[in-house]
């Protein structure tokens, strides 16, 4: 009986609720025109679309009018660039793309190309030529360039407009004290100006582009690294100022045309190029800003906040950095390590004090009765192949006229990846593979007739063309785990890694044969196996450099996509002999126009950092990109495992439009190692993540670009475990603690200092993890509350970077009413369902005699 009557009066709460909360809002609706005339934000959504920002060079808003009578003036009339992001930027890659350009000089950068670069300023109109990092160009891309366009160096009265005067000379050598020499001093956001920059930022620290090609019809694209204050503290950017919000800076383009800075035609130089800085006066005043606002960097919780501990894999990490800030707000701070899988999993198991009773992870546990576990969806995303490849023709090529401009397109099977893997181009082997069958394979990728049959293009590629390898991460993943289950279900992959030819005769790397990987269960990292080493000459000592030289390992995903982005694989197999002593060097970034890079990496830090992602071939014989499209049909194609609420992807099936790679992470609770107010703030945690957290935004607090939200019954299944934490009767009964005492309201333990909300990482080895079948809750969920961010207490207004949910502005003593009646309809609306499900319960209890069920 007591179960109907809470049945009964559930139902009338949830009348009541539905009237007034339609009656207020209503009402609300109905004030809304005279609010919004008063300056009064009832509700602001935060900002979930994009910040691309499209200027035309010829719009004078932010660098004035231009000189119509400036010989290039007809030149870069019809440019128009476009800024992929401009808001709430962190360390990442934007996309510079252009039209209505010339198409640049054939082979060498002589004419008409971009300059790109990041500068800090404080003033509306951009910053000045001495407050961008310029000038610290690979130095192998001289050749490609004219006289100095890509350093900071001047020539005296090469350009009428710039000043030549003390503050631009360089200090001249002790050796040579009436030398005189120019350059535009550099500037760092501390203060002070040198003409040297290498104290600041070298070839390899700088994200400068220093020439971007433009095609035959006029467009061009260029991914830029975008730099904070953690890579370049001399720009500043995102550092907190003393107003509390993040610092902005600047992308600045300057293209270069045809005439140089004394209105001489380059063509008619002994060079034939365009010659000077872009930081001179002339260049200068071509040049295009696009102002950058940047998301707070390392923002931590107020202290006196209670610490409650998680724990993740790297395919996590994005997500849950973006949530940090956000779930300050409901009195707890989450601190977060990014750890490896294995270790994950062990900290659901471990005594320890201090272990995370919550580990995200994409494969569970098995299922114990001693130690029960809980596992909800929190996030979902794909592995992918990102790449940077420029086109590199072949002379007399039919496509001569897109030479050097990036690749849109790129397609990859199982066993292409297979062989990359395996170091079975004689590319990947250190000197080049001296024993058959390495012999009689393929120089790289570029060579192989199955890699040319699925991208027609790479025909038209000169024979030297090659990717520094695949970069892949180092450690053990289970993401990893899953590129070998979707290669070796491949039937012409699984037979290749057996020692079978492909249909072209390319044979694996007999080393990867010995390891017998298709029988490996668990195989869950990518091993460099082949121990060859190679040396140059006799001035090279033994043994030379190896693989971990030629193909390095990336420290992990993330920086498996920044190298990428760069074109800069890392690899040290350069011996240098100015060196005490010597060593094998890198010889950086390779060079525009002639970039080849491949990684594995996440869809979210491909995105992050601007990558384009292969398609990859299914088993359905489709050849897909990861998108919200296929990664829902891989996620609906998904199959039971033996733990309840898990689901996997079975690498077999045939399922067309379902990208193969595509991973479903899940927060796993130790339900019964966990006290009260441990399982209180973890359901706190898993109602944000289900609810506010899926909502795809640039805005910290959001999900970032790159995971598929959560579908309802997803949602549903997450709340409904949140729910189940707070029930401490049914915790007591699933882990025989018996009737639990009240808890008391929990003390918050104070903060000696802000936690850093930067993941930190640490690959370990992991256990075989296990698989098949399970029920998914159906139960309806409730509304999980969301907590508004913190505010600016000078301005009331959100605090930049944080997302703003609800208005702040003041209400009237109508208005007062009003909102008293949604928030009551709203209370009544929650919290009648809730009676109505708690009914439901106790009625099941009490026509069985009692609790008889599990939590689990």
């Amino acid at each position: 009986m007591n179960g109907a009557r809470v049945r009964r009066a559930g139902a009338w709460l949830t009348v009541v609720g539905v009237t007034a909360t339609t009656l207020g809002s209503a009402l609300l609706f109905a004030t809304g025109s005279a609010a919004a005339e008063a300056g009064d934000d009832p509700v602001v959504e935060a900002v979930e679309g994009g910040s691309q920002v499209v200027q035309a060079w010829s719009d004078p808003s932010l660098v004035g009018e231009r000189d119509r009578k400036d010989p290039d003036y007809a030149t870069f009339a019809k440019l128009e660039v476009t800024v992929s992001q401009t808001r709430n930027l962190s360390h990442q890659g934007v996309t510079v793309d252009w039209k209505g350009a010339r198409p640049t000089s054939t082979g060498r950068f002589a004419t008409d190309y971009l300059q790109v670069m990041q500068c800090w300023g404080d003033e509306a109109d951009g910053p000045e030529p001495q407050q961008c990092q310029w000038g610290a160009p690979n130095p192998s891309l001289s050749t490609l360039l004219g006289d100095r366009t890509g350093l900071r160096s001047l020539k005296r009265g090469e350009d009428p407009l710039q000043a030549y005067d003390a503050a631009h000379l360089v200090p001249p050598p002790i050796t040579n004290p009436n030398l005189k020499a120019y350059t535009v001093p550099f500037t760092p956001v501390t203060g002070g100006s040198v003409t040297d920059v290498a104290d600041y930022f070298t070839s390899t620290s700088s994200n400068e582009i220093t020439a971007a090609r433009t095609g035959g019809d006029g467009t061009g694209t260029a991914n830029m690294e975008i730099q904070t204050s953690l890579e370049a503290p001399h720009l500043g950017c995102g550092e907190t100022l003393k107003s509390g919000s993040p610092r902005a800076c600047w992308l600045v383009v300057v293209p270069r045309g045809e005439t140089d800075a004394d209105g001489s035609f380059a063509e008619d130089s002994s060079t034939g190029s365009i010659s000077g800085s872009p930081l001179s006066a002339t260049a200068w005043s071509h040049r295009m800003v696009f102002p950058l606002q940047f998301a707070a960097i390392g923002s931590s919780c107020a202290l006196g906040n209670a610490e409650q501990r998680l724990v993740g894999d790297e395919l996590f990490s994005d997500a849950m950095t973006s949530w940090q800030s956000a779930l300050c707000g409901t009195g707890t701070t989450y601190g977060y390590s990014q750890i490896g899988d294995g270790e994950a999993r062990a900290q659901l198991l471990s005594s320890v004090t201090g272990a995370s009773g919550l580990a995200v992870v994409n494969r569970p546990l098995a299922p114990e009765k001693e130690r029960p576990i809980v596992y909800a969806p929190v996030s979902q995303t794909s592995l992918v192949v990102a790449y940077t490849i420029d086109r590199q023709y072949t002379l007399g090529s039919t496509l001569a006229s897109r030479d050097g401009t990036a690749v849109e397109d790129l397609v990859l099977n199982a066993r292409l990846v297979a062989k990359l893997l395996t170091q079975s181009y004689r590319a990947d082997v250190p000197g080049g593979g001296s024993v058959k069958p390495l012999t009689d394979n393929p120089r790289s990728i570029v060579n192989d007739p199955e890699f040319v049959a699925l991208n027609p293009e790479m025909a038209q590629f000169v024979h030297t063309a090659a990717p520094d390898g695949l970069m892949v991460g180092l450690g053990t993943s289970d993401a990893y785990a899953e590129v070998w289950r979707w290669i070796i279900a491949d039937p012409f992959a699984r037979s290749f890694l057996e020692g079978e030819p492909d249909e072209y005769g390319m044979r694996v790397n007999p080393v990867y044969e010995e390891l017998d990987l298709t029988h490996d269960d668990t195989l869950d990292s990518f091993p460099k196996a082949d121990l060859s080493t190679y040396r140059q000459d006799e001035t090279v000592p033994a043994p030379g450099y190896g693989t971990l030289d030629l193909r390095p390992y990336t420290n992990d995903m993330a920086d498996a996509a920044g190298r990428t982005q760069k074109a800069n694989s890392g690899a040290k197999i350069v011996w240098d002999l100015n060196k005490v002593p010597p060593v094998f060097n890198t010889s950086g970034a390779q060079l525009p126009g002639q970039r080849f890079s491949l990684a594995i990496t996440d869809l979210v830090s491909a995105q992050r950092f601007g990558l384009r992602t292969a398609r990859l071939v299914n088993a359905a014989g489709q050849s897909l990109a990861a998108s919200d499209e296929t990664m829902q049909k891989a996620v609906d194609a998904m199959v039971d495992t033996a733990v309840p609420g898990v689901v996997a992807t079975d690498p077999s099936a045939r399922v067309r439009g379902a990208y193969p790679l595509t991973l479903v992470n899940y927060a796993g609770v130790s339900v019964c190692s966990t006290t009260a107010d441990q399982r209180k703030d973890y359901a706190a945690f898993l109602d944000y993540a289900a609810t506010t957290g899926q909502r795809v935004g640039e805005t910290k607090g959001l999900l970032p670009r790159g995971y598929l939200p959560l579908e309802d019954a997803q949602v549903t299944a997450t709340t409904d475990v949140a729910a189940g934490l707070t029930d401490e009767g049914a915790i007591a009964k699933t882990c025989g603690t018996g009737t639990p005492k009240p808890t008391a309201t929990p003390t918050a333990t104070p903060t000696p200092t802000p936690t850093a909300t930067t993941p930190t990482t640490n690959p370990t080895s992991d256990p075989a993890p296990v698989a098949p079948p399970a029920t998914t809750p159906d139960t309806p969920s409730p509304s999980a509350t969301t907590t508004a961010p913190p505010v600016d207490p000078d301005t009331g207004e959100a605090t930049p970077g944080e997302p703003r949910l609800t208005g702040g502005g003041p209400l009237g003593a109508a208005r007062l009413g009003i909102a008293g009646s949604v928030g009551l309809g709203a209370a009544c609306a929650v919290t009648g369902p809730l009676l109505m499900r708690r009914g439901r319960t106790l009625a099941s209890r009490e026509e069985m005699g009692g609790w008889t069920g599990d939590f689990v």
